[in-house]
């Protein structure tokens, strides 16, 4: 090695050093706090059908996961009443946006293999957050209509907020059992999971018993996540 490419070395290092010190939060050794995506995610890919199915995500914007279900060759459709950026100058042949509201959508009956709605039907009819009307009945509503739009023997995946039941303004509803028999009315439940936050916000199984007795806050919940499938 030469003198400059030691020199180079040298002075990278030093480089490295001074703007670790600067800058720590960009060169943190774990850099995603733990999130419920990642739970939630997995789940939704275990319980979905095998590609080329047609699906839905339900909520999309600001998430990547329609185009990531799209990649993995799926017939691939989200809806939402926000616009979705991420796809302003970018086509893909396999996906397709619906700039609506899930309560009512133009989708024929039994159009879709599989619907998913990750953390998004707890936000519907609550006003104050995205610019919408509110309407207590509005998550059930929404839940109809994915029932109405799903094949029989299609495939829902649900995920919401659980715990002891209340309504956080504007930000979500939190559903205990009861709740959610009534939000999924008819849909028979094919695989359920819960889980908790410790005290380092770090996620963990847990029983449905468990997960009802969490007094919710704004940040901190337990969650509840179904794959419901139309009889």
């Amino acid at each position: 090695m030469g003198f400059k490419e030691r020199l180079y070395q040298v002075l990278a290092s030093f480089g490295i050093r001074l703007f670790t010190r600067i800058f720590p939060e960009y060169f943190a050794k774990d850099t995603l706090a733990p999130t419920d995506r990642y739970i939630e995610y997995p789940f939704a890919v275990r319980n979905l059908p095998k590609p080329p199915a047609r699906l839905l995500d339900v909520g999309c914007a600001g998430s990547f996961f329609p185009l990531i279900l799209a990649g993995f060759g799926y017939d691939a459709f989200a809806v939402d009443i926000r616009k979705y950026a991420i796809i302003n100058k970018i086509k893909y042949e396999n996906f397709r946006f619906c700039n609506e509201s899930i309560i009512k959508t133009g989708f024929p009956d039994n159009y879709f293999d599989a619907i998913t709605a990750i953390s998004t039907v707890e936000h519907i009819g609550l006003s104050g957050r995205y610019g919408i009307s509110e309407d207590s009945s509005a998550d059930k509503i929404a839940v109809a209509e994915m029932k109405r739009i799903t094949k029989p023997n299609g495939i829902i995946i649900l995920t919401v907020p659980f715990g002891k039941a209340k309504i956080i303004k504007p930000f979500s509803r939190i559903y205990d059992r009861d709740l959610i028999n009534q939000l999924i009315n008819t849909l028979k439940i094919e695989k359920e999971e819960y889980y908790m936050q410790d005290s380092r916000d770090d996620w963990y199984k847990c029983t449905k018993e468990e997960a009802g007795e969490v007094e919710a806050t704004g940040s901190r919940f337990a969650l509840c996540m179904l794959a419901l499938v139309k009889r």
